[in-house]
């Protein structure tokens, strides 16, 4: 029994650890995405959030007590509703960026493929998350 209860607490340790280094990843990715255009930042810092709502309660709560975009963070987490131009810039951004890859893809079907069908699941949860009024 002591054995399986040590088992268990170093699989919630390596866990947190994963993702914090995830929720870390995703707090880069989205700083990124509020500087470069084309990147999309709000996204991969609501994942990061989740990630250290799970792990790191700190930075969880500097994430979404920012004063850039914490507010939009909280917002999504507590209603999953997002604005109409949150919505359509997200939706633009994809396909614009879609089209791009396809263009320019040095590689194959499959690959066109893939990016066509991420962009559609990404454009289809989009669309079917409530409106904020």
């Amino acid at each position: 029994i002591i054995q399986k209860q040590l088992h268990f607490k170093m699989i919630i340790k390596i866990k947190r650890f994963l993702l914090m280094m995830l929720g870390f990843i995703f707090t880069g990715i989205g700083i990124a995405g509020y500087i470069l255009p084309g990147l999309p930042g709000t996204i991969f810092l609501i994942l990061a959030a989740i990630c250290f709502i799970r792990s790191n309660r700190k930075m969880y709560d500097w994430i979404t007590k920012h004063r850039l975009f914490g507010n939009l963070v909280k917002d999504y987490l507590d209603t999953g509703r997002m604005p109409l131009k949150a919505k359509v810039l997200s939706i633009g951004s994809i396909w614009i960026f879609t089209s791009i890859s396809i263009i320019w893809s040095p590689y194959g079907i499959i690959f066109i493929s893939a990016v066509v069908i991420a962009a559609i699941i990404g454009t289809l949860f989009i669309l079917t998350r409530p409106l904020k009024r």
